[in-house]
């Protein structure tokens, strides 16, 4: 029963994207199609590299088949050991996770842990909350905003000493909406654009010895372009994802793309935690 409902759930989020131009959208784009979710928490891992405990933001919100799924996998992942003062020890990180599903054929989906992220300081603590953070939201474009668009843009940023920008790219926009391959280029573009006009503009704290180095620091900025304000937490989101490309000054430092980012917060792209296991199948 638990399985069924998530799948009801699965499928009550595919119809829910807006379709443009045409009833059923554009083939080829439907067929990029795919839901998920994106889910925060703590994990914490022993001096030998393994799961000693996690835990997920929320859980009660969370469907059960998706809690069954990380309750089979992220006990068994390993991580490259953490030294402090030349020891290995235990670590706190906080940690999200984007569970993907896609449509195979007739009722059958895949459901997997896509991607995960990790970091041992709080992404959120360098928000816009941030007293030391100066970060004006960007402008909805208007003729999005009239179509119906909504998306996500994942902005990497360079940061220099002093807190400024000082290289802004997008290298990535995910739209929740169907239409032509044109028209999705041009939505892409459209929110790229006012994305990284604001972000040019942000300025943020002081960088710290663990992410800075003589030139500063890299960072990864989701800008969501939401019609409404709607908690998301835990339900399946449809979207369709946009072509990754890494910036040409970031070298290979970004490999992998955006990957688990929840849709709000600042995340240093230098990982203090290596996942060596796979993160988890179908």
């Amino acid at each position: 029963m638990g399985m069924r409902l998530l799948f009801a759930c699965i499928l009550a989020a595919l119809v829910a994207v807006p379709a443009l131009a045409l009833a059923q959208g554009p083939r080829a784009v439907r067929e990029q199609l795919e839901s998920s979710m994106v889910l925060t928490g703590t994990i914490d891992v022993a001096p030998d590299g393994g799961v000693s405990d996690y835990s997920i933001d929320r859980a009660t919100d969370v469907p059960d088949g998706v809690l069954g799924l990380l309750a089979r996998f992220v006990p068994a992942w390993r991580f490259e050991p953490v030294r402090v003062d030349g020891q290995p020890a235990t670590v706190r990180a906080f940690m999200s996770v984007r569970v993907v599903a896609r449509k195979l054929d007739g009722d059958n989906y895949s459901v997997s842990i896509r991607n995960t992220n990790f970091s041992r300081e709080n992404p959120r603590a360098r928000a816009a909350g941030d007293p030391g953070n100066s970060m004006r939201p960007p402008r909805y474009p208007v003729a999005a905003a009239r179509a119906g668009v909504s998306g996500t843009v994942y902005t990497v940023l360079r940061i220099g000493p002093d807190g400024r920008v000082l290289d802004a790219f997008a290298e990535q926009v995910d739209l929740r909406v169907i239409a032509s391959e044109h028209a999705m280029t041009r939505w892409r573009k459209l929110m790229a654009d006012s994305a990284l006009n604001a972000a040019r503009s942000w300025v943020f704290r002081s960088a710290t010895p663990e992410d800075a180095g003589e030139d500063g620091w890299i960072v990864r900025v989701p800008v969501d372009y939401a019609l409404g304000v709607e908690d998301r937490y835990g339900r399946w989101l449809a979207y369709v994802p946009g072509p990754w490309q890494p910036p040409p000054w970031a070298g290979v430092q970004l490999a992998g793309g955006p990957g688990a980012l929840p849709a709000s917060g600042v995340f240093p792209v230098a990982r203090e935690l290596q996942l060596l296991t796979p993160v988890g199948g179908d």
